[in-house]
C-alpha cells in the first residue's frame, strides 16, 4: 500500500497516500463500486486518480468505505455520518484528516519556488520578518533561499488549512488570517536534529482570525519533507 504517511491528531486520523498507481489500480482496491462511478464525473485523468485515491485513503483510515459528498459551499461530507472530514491534494499526494465532531483543515502542497511571486498576497510584514528571523536561525549559506521557499509554502498551507477551518467565505489570507509564531520540533520525524539539511521537519505555528466574530487563535502542526509541506489543525 502507497501510505505515505498514517498517524493520529487530537482525536482525529490523518493519513498521506503517495499516489503512484493506475486508476485501474486504485478501483481495483475499492470493493464498492457504486462510489468508483463518481470519478466519471471528473475528466481529467489527474482528477480521475486523485478522487480515488482519496476513496482508497478514507478506507484505510476508517476500515470502510465512505462515499464523499459535498456541500454548495464545496466543503466535504461523508455520506450518512457525522464525521468532519477535509482533504487536500496536490502533484502526486493526497493528505485526509477525519474526527468525529471537531472541525479540522489539512493541506499540502508540493514544492515549487513560484510561490515567491504571490508570497505579498498572503505574508505580511510582520509574518515576513518571522520568515526572516525562522530562515537566518536555521540556513546556512548554501540552503537559504530554498529553506526561505519552504517558509513561503508553509505559511501558504496553514492559512488554506485556516481557511477550511472557519468555513467562512470572502477570507482574505493576509487581512484575516495571521501567523503569530512557528516552532520547530527538536527532533525532526526521522530522529534527526532538525536543520536546514534535515529530511523532514515538524512543527507548531501558532495563528488567529478575525474573518468570524468568534476571532478564533488556532494551533496548526506541520509535517515538512524535501516533496512536500502539509498542516492540520482541529478546533472545538
Amino acid at each position: 500500500m502507497p501510505i505515505l504517511r498514517k498517524w493520529e491528531f487530537d482525536g482525529a486520523a490523518c493519513g498521506i497516500w503517495r499516489v503512484t498507481e493506475t486508476a485501474e489500480k486504485l478501483r481495483s482496491l475499492l470493493t464498492e463500486k457504486s462510489f468508483t462511478q463518481d470519478f466519471f464525473n471528473f475528466k481529467s485523468p489527474a482528477r480521475q486518480l486523485e478522487y480515488l485515491a482519496v476513496r482508497a485513503l478514507l478506507r484505510e483510515l476508517l476500515g470502510k468505505e465512505c462515499r464523499v459528498l459535498h456541500h454548495e459551499s464545496g466543503k466535504p461530507y461523508l455520506e450518512n455520518s457525522l464525521c468532519r472530514i477535509s482533504i487536500s491534494h496536490t502533484k502526486g499526494f493526497v493528505a485526509l484528516i477525519i474526527h468525529p465532531e471537531k472541525e479540522i483543515g489539512i493541506d499540502i502542497e508540493y514544492h515549487s519556488d513560484r510561490v515567491k511571486k504571490v508570497v505579498g498576497r498572503f505574508v505580511s510584514s510582520g509574518e515576513m520578518s518571522l520568515i526572516e528571523r525562522k530562515v537566518s536561525d536555521i540556513a546556512d549559506n548554501n540552503t537559504v533561499e530554498e529553506f526561505r521557499i519552504n517558509m513561503y509554502l508553509l505559511f501558504w498551507s496553514a492559512k488554506e488549512t485556516m481557511f477550511k477551518m472557519i468555513n467562512s467565505s470572502e477570507v482574505d489570507f493576509l487581512e484575516h488570517l495571521s501567523i503569530n509564531s512557528v516552532s520547530f520540533s527538536e527532533h525532526s520525524g526521522n530522529g534527526a536534529v532538525v536543520d536546514a539539511h534535515s529530511k523532514v521537519f515538524n512543527g507548531t505555528m501558532n495563528a488567529y482570525e478575525c474573518r468570524t466574530s468568534l476571532k478564533t487563535e488556532m494551533s496548526i502542526e506541520f509535517y515538512l519533507t524535501e516533496e512536500f509541506v502539509c498542516t492540520y489543525s482541529c478546533i472545538d
